[in-house]
């Protein structure tokens, strides 16, 4: 958390309000007293009563026995595996007393007939395009063949060149040595950046084709011992992935803004801003291999030289390749669960936590550590609720179809719920690949102190210690860092097109076979997280701040740390230069809205230290309408300039990374492109959303 500053001109109550929320933070407070943040003191003790009794029913053994289930066979959007697996999660939560519904939506689908890619020049050689199976592997008849969701289809020849990560720096770094890519295929790794980038900036230099492969000093044996001996990438495995533009639009791309339902308008593919351009497939690094040892050209940069020993060379050519993408195209449907657990004070506001369940191939980790772990909170909160055991406020758990392609269920269930969930909705929950052995989380600020609270509260299993001190010992000791919200989860359309405030949480480790047929209950349990304990304590991390958002008196978010943020964000920007345009107003208006946000904070938590009394319950719900709001406040109907399905002002997605989050990206590609009108206006729009926020705060005090 950013520490305030005092500034002049602030009253006597306000520098004590400061202080209280800077000094003695309320979750620092807490520890002493045993008070959570957000509920008055005849409240708590239910309220731990109910996230123990809630921890306590989360078991290890129902999450390995669905894992396993739902890991046992390819999951890829619209194959038979997937609908076995929507079958088999309906099954189960119907038999927790449960009452799912199938959430389904018909989308722009792109579907592999046969992938093909040859070596022609110097040598020639067939590549490798599925990895070496072992035999006895289950339904491997179904594992999809190394392929990029969305590239378009076709044949392309030509020499190749290598452009290391593919990012803009690496394509003018190829310029600057006179090495040009058009009419050429480029051959790039994976990582530093989205792999839709890495086509689209291909494609802006005039290449032809692309190919991705996972280089050994990325995951590979380079890291450590590869499967089967250890987690890392084995020489055989593809990483398959989609380049759908998610960073323009995310979800259908034939219906943006839209949900995919019967008589909804499409637009043609030609039409589609978020479709690739040229074709584009993976392999591994096995047969990359082959390619760059018959390059010849100036030798890269050493930053470039990957796990390889010999030296990596840029081209063009000596080596040739031929790509053959048969590649269909056409609507298929999309199959999200929905399972709403209802509140009994304020039924119509939601508590919402999601995890994606389809995979590449059998996704143990990506993502049935987070979908089983989903399905064990609803079952856990089932059986309370038929106990008695009641959330005030609704809690909705969803298993979402078409992540993989493109955020594609998330994203049509939030523009079908858009009206609702810009009413109603307090917080999204994303649980994404949730398996590993060290936590870690993104989120908005003001939901930064709720989620260092909820993991003093559980145990990690690795040490036994919280999970919070183990995080902060890894920090060195320090407050551990809380990350930005970019894109390539489920949390994207919740938080920047609808203005949801999310969160997204798990535990990660060092491994390699991410989108790789050897993602599967194997590894998970030998190397990833054996006994399925931290699949488990993730869940009552993602099951206890859902319990507090539904539960609380006041709802535990932090605007006052989220203007500071900002504050803090707009100076940084202001020191690398701002085209002569003047940030101060913009400064002092986001200044202004963290002291209206602490004084908001401090009433309302005067108001739970000595009893809630019947006229101060009316001002809580006041309270706690402006809190809902503020988040919204900082979204804009007409989006960012160029790409206006993202909302909000604040946070989105870097246009040449895809997954790194861009704060104040109107601001910030102003700036970048040298357009200081754009500038302007995109100052402009901010003021306005950071004044929207300032008098919502305000008015909730006032009334």
């Amino acid at each position: 958390m950013v520490g305030f500053r005092h500034r002049s001109g602030l009253t006597f109550l306000m520098i004590l309000s400061l202080l209280f929320l800077t000094v003695v933070p309320v979750q620092a407070k807490s520890e002493a007293s045993g008070a959570i943040a957000g509920f008055s003191d005849d409240k708590i003790q239910w309220q731990r009563e109910f996230e123990q009794r809630f921890s306590k029913g989360v078991k290890e053994e129902r999450i390995a026995s669905d894992s396993r289930a739902m890991s046992l066979r390819p999951t890829l959007v619209g194959s038979e595996g997937n609908r076995a697996s929507l079958k088999y999660a309906v099954r189960q939560l119907k038999e927790a007393g449960l009452n799912p519904k199938i959430v389904s939506y018909d989308v722009y689908l792109s579907n592999p007939e046969k992938i093909s890619i040859a070596q022609t020049a110097p040598e020639k050689r067939k590549l490798k395009v599925i990895e070496d199976l072992p035999p006895g592997t289950p339904f491997a008849k179904e594992v999809v063949p190394g392929y990029n969701a969305y590239s378009p289809a076709g044949e392309v020849e030509a020499e190749l060149v290598y452009a290391n990560y593919g990012r803009p720096e690496d394509f003018a770094e190829l310029k600057k040595r006179g090495v040009s890519v058009k009419g050429k295929i480029v051959l790039v790794r994976y990582g530093q950046n989205f792999r839709g980038v890495k086509t689209d900036q291909a494609a802006k230099h005039g290449a032809k084709g692309v190919i991705i492969y996972s280089d050994p000093a990325d995951d590979g044996f380079t890291r450590g011992k590869v499967y089967p001996d250890g987690p890392w990438r084995p020489a055989d495995a593809i990483q398959r992935g989609s380049i759908l533009y998610i960073y323009r639009y995310p979800g259908d791309p034939l219906t943006p803004g839209n949900p995919s339902l019967p008589g909804e308008k499409r637009i043609s593919p030609d039409k589609a801003d978020s479709l690739p351009t040229i074709p584009t497939t993976p392999i591994s690094y096995g047969q990359a291999r082959f390619l760059l040892e018959n390059m010849e050209g100036p030798k890269a940069p050493e930053s470039w030289q990957g796990g390889f020993s010999f030296p990596y060379r840029l081209g063009p050519g000596p080596t040739k390749v031929k790509i053959s993408l048969d590649i269909k195209y056409a609507n298929k449907r999309v199959n999200d669960i929905v399972v709403r657990i209802p509140g009994s004070k304020y039924p119509e506001e939601t508590v919402v936590i999601g995890a994606h369940r389809d995979g590449w191939v059998y996704g143990a980790r990506d993502n049935n550590s987070g979908w089983s772990s989903v399905m064990e909170i609803a079952r856990v909160l089932g059986s309370l609720y038929q106990k008695g055991w009641r959330p005030e406020r609704s809690i909705v758990l969803a298993g979402w179809d078409g992540e993989e392609y493109g955020l594609i269920g998330s994203t049509e269930w939030v523009e079908e719920n858009r009206r609702d969930l810009t009413r109603n909705a307090v917080a999204y929950l994303n649980m994404d690949g949730v398996a590993g052995q060290y936590f870690g989380a993104s989120a908005v600020p003001s939901m930064k102190d709720l989620i260092y609270s909820v993991t003093r509260e559980v145990t990690e299993p690795r040490t036994g210690t919280s999970i919070y001190d183990d995080w902060k010992e890894r920090s060195g000791g320090k407050l551990p860092t809380i990350g930005q919200l970019g894109s390539g989860s489920d949390y994207t359309a919740f938080l920047q097109h609808a203005g949801v405030p999310s969160a997204d949480t798990g535990f990660s480790s060092g491994e390699g076979l991410y989108h790789s047929a050897y993602d599967n209950s194997e590894t998970v349990e030998r190397f990833i997280d054996p006994g399925y304990a931290h699949h488990a304590a993730s869940a009552r991390v993602s099951g206890i701040m859902a319990l507090r958002l539904a539960n609380a008196d006041v709802l535990p978010f932090r605007y006052s740390d989220y203007a500071e943020e900002v504050v803090q964000l707009l100076k940084e920007l202001e020191e690398q230069g701002t085209l002569g345009v003047d940030l101060s107003t913009l400064i002092g208006q986001a200044e202004r809205w963290k002291n209206a946000a602490v004084l908001l904070e401090e009433q309302a938590f005067g108001m739970l230290s000595d009893g809630v009394t019947p006229k101060e319950r009316r001002q809580l719900q006041k309270i706690n309408s402006a809190l809902l709001k503020q988040e919204r406040d900082l979204t804009r109907p007409e989006g960012l300039p160029g790409r206006n399905w993202y909302k909000h002002q604040i946070w989105a997605p870097g246009l040449t990374t895809g997954y790194a989050a861009q704060p104040l990206p109107a601001l910030a590609e102003a700036i970048e492109n040298g357009d200081r009108k754009a500038l302007l206006r995109a100052v402009h729009q901010l003021q306005k959303s950071l004044l929207k926020a300032t008098r919502t705060a305000k008015r909730a005090v006032e009334q």
